[in-house]
């Protein structure tokens, strides 16, 4: 949800737990280009399953993302931010019986019985997405506590930033990688896969339906590999981006070790697939599968997801779907989030 929204030009900003990603764009429309784009590895300790605990090095963290933006600086202090998907919850409601003027009481009446929080202290957004068959309103409605939320916006304002929103991140990924002007084939699933956390994302008819977090990322395949292997952090991470899951490198063994972490995964987003078919009447099943995030170029996965799911079609997303020369800017599946934040307002 943008809990906060403005016109000003403003970058993307990705806050992750290992991580931080900056993409400034430019152009509206068919003519998004991009002007800029850093990273940063965050320091552990930072964060702790998403929450804020050192905001001091979040800050230093943050200058050191801005002098490392090429080809020029990012000389906006307007940012779109995301936040931790840990922390947010997302809920597609459908109201049969109220006009405009009451939406908003209404979703605040209707929100509790659905997300593991005091409405009174969260904060509250929810956007309007389409009409039901029996001509009520389809509202997608998010909130976040809010305490993680004033711990981000006092952050990014000690460093100078001025924050227009703050985003559910499952919204600023769809906004990236899909096009909404171009009909789907059917429900499309959307899994990113972090360095600490992974995500499921289920979007049909025009929005977001639901989102699930998935207990599996990229820094425990690492994790696994240099335990087994007794090797470097630093090393396990080379490994795995180069072997994965190909069994034809490194004669395997990088694969076989990786092997029961990728069960899990493929087995939780078919779990999910059909989630989706069985507690949501009227669906059609799961049509395709984008895959995004760093983790998701690790080689073989790919692969290994389409043998376990025949008959859906199964892709790496093009998180530069919007953005002319994206790609040759150095921009990629990890970039995923920033780049969506980057869009808002600009599609």
């Amino acid at each position: 949800m943008d809990i906060l929204t403005d016109t000003f030009d403003a970058f993307g900003l990705d806050i992750g737990d290992r991580s931080l990603k900056a993409v400034h764009l430019a152009g509206r429309g068919k003519n998004i280009r991009v002007r800029t784009h850093g990273s940063c590895e965050v320091p552990k300790g930072v964060f702790e399953k998403g929450t804020l605990v050192a905001p001091d090095k979040l800050c230093a963290s943050l200058r050191a993302l801005l002098a490392s933006c090429a080809p020029k600086k990012i000389k906006t202090r307007y940012v779109h931010a995301c936040l931790p998907e840990t922390h947010t919850f997302i809920k597609l409601l459908e109201f049969s019986d109220v006009s405009g003027p009451e939406l908003g009481a209404r979703v605040r009446e209707e929100l509790p019985s659905h997300v593991p929080l005091d409405i009174d202290d969260a904060y509250i957004d929810w956007t309007v997405v389409g009409t039901t068959d029996q001509g009520g309103l389809r509202v997608l409605a998010g909130a976040i506590p809010k305490q993680t939320s004033d711990s981000y916006t006092n952050a990014l304002r000690a460093c100078g930033l001025i924050p227009l929103s703050l985003q559910v991140e499952a919204q600023a990924i769809v906004r990236a990688l899909v096009d909404r002007n171009a009909p789907l084939q059917g429900p499309l699933a959307i899994v990113d896969i972090g360095a600490t956390r992974s995500s499921f994302i289920l979007y049909d008819r025009g929005s977001i339906q639901f989102t699930v977090s998935i207990p599996s990322s990229g820094e425990d395949a690492t994790e696994a590999i240099a335990s087994k292997l007794s090797i470097s952090y630093e090393e396990a991470e080379n490994a795995k981006r180069t072997m994965g899951l190909d069994p034809g490198l490194g004669e395997g063994t990088v694969a076989k070790i990786l092997a029961p972490m990728a069960l899990s995964l493929t087995s939780a987003i078919q779990k999910n697939c059909m989630f989706y078919g069985e507690h949501f009447p009227g669906t059609q099943p799961v049509a395709g599968i984008l895959l995004c995030g760093g983790g998701a170029a690790m080689p073989g996965f790919l692969g290994t997801l389409s043998d376990t799911m025949p008959g859906i079609a199964i892709a790496h997303g093009n998180p530069v779907l919007h953005v002319a020369g994206g790609e040759e800017a150095g921009l990629g599946l990890s970039h995923t989030t920033a780049i969506g934040l980057a869009l808002t307002q600009l599609i």
